[in-house]
């Protein structure tokens, strides 16, 4: 199996969503937060959008400077939905038992963080959900972690649909200054500057079958899930070009042979690549700046003239034409119209 580098480990970019709940809910802009952590938001219009884990451990150590809360992490996972796990999350409201969500949790477990290493282990009445790190990983911070366990424990607590504690919690963080407010949050007995950081239940408590259980539903997801993964593992031509023309279009519409020099390939490479998976590059950088477009127009925050040079059109007259071209309304037409929907 190949070992993904430790620099270019990654999570789901949806991850940043309850994050930046978190910070509204403190009453802090997320927007300067994020971005100055270097994620670049405009990337959350591609669906399989992921962040590096390096960047988000930067995120989260920014985030508990910002709110000057060590329990950040915590806080944040609080405001986690299932759909940020995508269709794992979905299959994991539909398991049968809280454990057979926790079983999808350990078998998707690469789609959620490359980074992360899940494995359960069993004893008498105690089940343990181990959370290891790939040990060549650095700078992990602690809200990371308490972030992880969050998640995990509030997805366990939204499958069931009632009150549902773990047993214990082992962390590796450093002891806090109010290690109370991680026992309150986490309703479970807290052990801190830990060996290992793993979860652990009582096997009457996870195993109880749930009226909400739907093996059909689950496994249509789990489907979706595996093909997810499986693309992700297998990664397009398509996808790194998507991800190149985000990353420079505010500079202006890159060129084929710019992306093909950052993707070390030769032009005439790329463009046969392209076309091996039914593409071309022309058609990539008018769908991307499309998709893009209806993003940044249905953001209240964003004006036609900033779409416009955020896209890497040399002038708003440009970007209307084109925008109506394509579409068969003008830009104003179609923010009019959503803000209507709205």
């Amino acid at each position: 199996m190949t070992r993904t580098a430790p620099g270019a480990h990654s999570l789901l970019g949806s991850f940043i969503v309850p994050v930046a709940q978190a910070l509204r809910q403190l009453g802090i802009d997320p927007l300067p937060v994020v971005e100055g952590a270097g994620i670049d938001l405009a990337r959350g219009a591609n669906p399989d959008w992921r962040v590096s884990q390096v960047d988000f451990n930067r995120l989260m150590g920014q985030c508990v400077m910002a709110s000057g809360d060590e329990a950040f992490g915590l806080l944040a996972a609080e405001q986690l939905q299932p759909q940020v796990l995508h269709s794992l999350g979905l299959a994991w409201l539909a398991s049968d038992t809280v454990y057979a969500g926790l079983l999808r949790l350990q078998r998707f477990g690469r789609l959620v963080s490359t980074g992360t290493q899940l494995q359960l282990e069993e004893e008498g009445d105690s089940i343990d959900l181990c959370l290891g790190m790939d040990p060549r990983l650095e700078g992990i911070v602690p809200a990371s972690r308490d972030y992880a366990v969050g998640v995990i424990t509030r997805m366990c607590r939204l499958t069931l649909g009632e009150f549902l504690a773990p047993v214990r919690v082992l962390l590796e963080r450093p002891l806090p200054s109010e290690p109370q407010r991680w026992e309150s949050l986490l309703a479970s007995r807290v052990v801190f500057a830990a060996d290992s950081t793993r979860i652990t239940w009582s096997r009457s408590d996870i195993m109880e079958p749930l009226v909400t259980g739907d093996p059909h539903l689950a496994r249509i997801n789990d489907e979706h899930t595996q093909a997810y993964l499986d693309s992700f593992l297998a990664r397009s031509t398509t996808r790194d070009v998507v991800d190149k023309i985000v990353e420079r279009l505010p500079d202006g519409p890159p060129s084929q042979h710019q992306i093909a020099r950052s993707l070390h390939i030769s032009s005439r490479t790329l463009q046969r690549k392209l076309r091996d998976e039914g593409t071309s590059y022309i058609d990539l950088l008018q769908d991307t700046r499309m998709q893009l477009a209806r993003k940044y127009l249905r953001s209240p925050g964003r004006s036609v003239v900033e779409t416009a040079y955020l896209l890497g059109f040399s002038e708003p007259s440009t970007f209307s034409r084109a925008f109506k071209r394509l579409t068969g309304v003008a830009p104003a037409e179609y923010r009019a119209g959503t803000r209507t929907a709205a």
